[in-house]
């Protein structure tokens, strides 16, 4: 997985957001693996493997990513006897999804796993300890899409913002409005997450 601020947006959500300040791995409560679901299918719309056909994400093709775990996504999308739209496709990609991307950001000397739980508000979370806290601190900065107009920095901002991780910084239909122009899927991805989110943290009150 590449790792810089320009070139993954599901390595970037992990580091910046996913993970707190510590490196702990949040609850299933914070909506957080929605998420990285939805920054893995971001990424894959951008680069332009996936579209979307009567509101159904659909694989193109032929093409394969060079990373991973954007790989096995889009196995599994090809794979699939059943359409499904973007928000279902954020909720069964959310399982798991922080152990795929975890792995290679390991195998890339990025992230290592601690030994033990360490105390969370949920209890006791896995934990991992940063090794390459440039990339880090890079990932946080790119979450300023204000300053930084790149797509990059606004997908991540607007992911941040969809699970409540971080204040956003411009208009909701601003958002959508600049992803759509990137690719049509993103801002159904958008959408899915926020979505996602918000009945996670519903049924988490009833």
């Amino acid at each position: 997985m590449k790792t810089d601020a320009t070139s993954s947006l599901c390595g970037d959500f992990m580091l910046a957001v996913y993970l707190d300040e510590h490196g702990r791995v949040p609850g299933y409560r914070t909506g957080l693996g929605f998420g990285l679901s939805g920054a893995m299918l971001m990424e894959l719309a951008l680069d332009g493997f996936i579209h979307t056909i009567d509101g159904y994400i659909v694989a193109v093709h032929g093409a394969q990513p060079r990373d991973r775990a954007l790989g096995e996504v889009l196995v599994r999308i090809r794979s699939s006897r059943t359409l499904r739209t973007a928000s279902e496709w954020v909720r069964a990609l959310s399982v798991g999804a922080h152990k795929r991307l975890s792995a290679d950001l390991i195998a890339e000397g990025v992230l290592v796993r601690t030994p033990r739980r360490w105390p969370s508000a949920a209890g006791r979370a896995r934990r991992y300890d940063v090794l390459r806290g440039e990339g880090r601190d890079a990932a946080v900065r790119s979450l300023g899409g204000t300053a930084d107009s790149s797509g990059h920095s606004i997908a991540l901002a607007a992911l941040a913002s969809a699970c409540g991780a971080a204040s956003a910084d411009r208009e909701w239909s601003e958002y959508e409005a600049i992803l759509r122009s990137m690719s049509p899927v993103c801002p159904q991805v958008l959408t899915a997450v926020a979505d996602c989110v918000w009945r996670g943290a519903l049924s988490s009150w009833t």
